[in-house]
């Protein structure tokens, strides 16, 4: 359709209008970047990729406004190949801030300046390759129009990597749209910029000229086109996730030095200052993002010890689980082992739970496992000494360096603590609630010997009428007074 426009109304006009190409791409580009920025604001894109993009098309506007006005010299100011080149600072700058890094209200003000000194180093570089009016001077136009290029291409490649290693739907159709409008976009600029119809028909060069109002035609279609989710799946864009991560320093580090090439010899006090300063917004940048791993780095490992003590606590009772017992078996063991001390460990059991829950309940039967888990506790003298629940309404325990007359002595005192508690149970021996408990002994590395000798020891307490302490292979354990 521009094409036709650009051969057609010339025609019917009946007289030359060797801007009308300029017009055609400045209305496309201005159409683009007012669509984008209107779908910066809905639900449909992620908001900072589409707002770079629109303000970079902005800055392309600009310049091929600057262009347009300077028409008639059939040259271009420097300023509008500066203008040219800044379209694409907004879009690296979307393109290597990725969600592996701090988005605060500093790092956006460190950003912004960078970007900014970024566009005067371009300036600066090129402003030697005018002549004394302003104008590019001509035995340097292909070196720019290689430059530009270099940067369509490279912004393609820096959005394709970001594209592949989106980690949600809505970033991965923003940046593939971006991506895909770069590519088109480089392409025609490419073949508009080198390739000459030279005698070809006058239909041919219009399709020429008019060539990048495709990329800003297909872009208003690729915003429209993918408002609506699709299918996506992140768990194989790890490794891509990785990459971008790590080449985003890496990009400005080379922008900052590629546009700093026109300067490195030159003795301008400007541009040095200038070079120096985007390097120290450089060095700023990398400081955060590090102060802000750190911190980070610091918050997982507090959440992570967080997480992992938790998962060892049981929660209806707030002791020990199991898992954290089995741990701590292993220790207390290896460490009696090497001190050449034995170990005791009591099997507990709450008598008759199970009737206890089918005449008053769950509920009653939980607050009734909370309240012996804290009588059996508090039971216990030593820090090293070590409870759990083991599971349903049996808990275990734990004494390093305890000997089976010290463990008996524990055992007691806990069973006398839960009975003189008087924890009502109407259906309980003396009507309360009451535990039995199982003594075993070690001086050996074998835990699952301990605990079954408990168990054992624990089921004859059970079978002799409840309420009591039975050690490993002995007799009853005598009652306190």
């Amino acid at each position: 359709m521009p094409a036709v426009v650009q051969f057609g109304l010339p025609r019917l006009a009946g007289s030359e209008m060797p801007e009308l190409s300029y017009y055609l791409m400045l209305f496309a580009a201005l159409a683009a970047a007012v669509t984008a920025l209107g779908y910066s604001r809905t639900p449909f894109f992620e908001r900072r990729p589409i707002i770079c993009l629109a303000l970079g098309l902005g800055l392309w506007v600009v310049g091929m406004g600057n262009a347009i006005a300077n028409s008639d010299t059939e040259r271009n100011l420097i300023s509008t190949y500066v203008y040219f080149v800044s379209y694409g600072l907004p879009l690296l700058y979307a393109a290597v801030v990725t969600p592996d890094e701090p988005t605060t209200a500093s790092r956006r003000l460190v950003d912004v300046v960078l970007l900014a000194l970024l566009a005067i180093l371009c300036y600066l570089g090129v402003r030697d390759l005018k002549d004394e009016h302003g104008f590019l001077m001509s035995a340097y136009e292909p070196w720019v129009a290689l430059a530009f290029d270099a940067e369509n291409a490279i912004l393609f490649l820096v959005f394709l990597v970001r594209t592949l290693a989106a980690t949600d739907e809505r970033e991965y159709r923003s940046f593939k749209v971006v991506t895909v409008f770069l590519g088109i976009y480089a392409l025609t600029a490419a073949l508009h910029n080198h390739v000459d119809p030279g005698e070809a028909s006058r239909a041919i060069a219009a399709v020429m000229d008019t060539l990048p109002v495709l990329s800003f035609s297909s872009l208003i279609c690729l915003l429209h086109g993918h408002r609506r989710p699709a299918a996506f799946d992140p768990a194989r864009r790890l490794g891509m996730r990785h990459l971008a991560a790590g080449f985003a320093p890496g990009v400005l580090l080379a922008a900052i030095f590629a546009f700093s090439v026109g300067i490195r010899g030159s003795k301008s006090l400007a541009g040095q200052l200038v070079l120096a300063l985007a390097m120290l917004m450089y060095v700023i940048r990398v400081v955060q993002t590090q102060f802000w791993l750190a911190a980070t780095r610091d918050r997982l490992v507090k959440a992570l010890a967080t997480v992992e003590r938790m998962s060892l606590l049981d929660v209806l009772t707030g002791i020990p689980n199991r898992r954290a017992f089995e741990l701590a078996l292993g220790e207390r063991l290896r460490e009696s082992v090497r001190d050449g001390k034995p170990v005791s460990a009591l099997m507990i059991d709450v008598d008759l739970f199970k009737r206890f829950n089918d005449s008053r309940g769950h509920l009653d039967g939980d607050e009734a496992l909370a309240a012996v888990a804290r009588l059996l506790a508090g039971s216990l003298r030593r820090p090293a000494d070590f409870i759990a629940r083991y599971g349903g309404e049996e808990f275990v325990v734990l004494l390093p360096h305890t000997a089976d007359d010290g463990a008996q002595v524990v055992a007691r005192r806990m069973n006398r603590s839960v009975y003189d508690a008087a924890l009502t149970f109407e259906l309980g021996i003396d009507q309360r609630v009451t535990v039995s408990i199982g003594i075993a002994t070690t001086d050996e590395l074998d835990g699952e010997d301990l605990m079954r000798r408990a168990d054992v020891a624990l089921y004859r307490a059970k079978a002799e009428g409840r309420n009591g302490c039975r050690a490993d292979a002995g007799r009853p354990v005598a009652p306190l007074p």
